[in-house]
């Protein structure tokens, strides 16, 4: 069994066009993966279970 996975996390604060602005924006994302082989009678076996999620907050603007 394998179990691998990813998180993420951004943010921005203010805009180059927005000098002094106090607008912000988040973002973050999780993946996770399940990876099982298994050798069986009848040959290789093999089931991946894939999660993933990503959330945007656009926050204030």
């Amino acid at each position: 069994m394998r179990i691998s996975g990813t998180v993420r996390a951004d943010a921005l604060v203010g805009s180059g066009r927005q000098f002094g602005s106090s607008s912000y924006r988040t973002q973050s994302g999780a993946h996770l993966q399940m990876d099982v082989r298994k050798q069986t009678e009848y040959g290789p076996l093999r089931a991946v279970i894939a999660v993933g999620n990503l959330h945007r907050d656009r926050g204030q603007e």
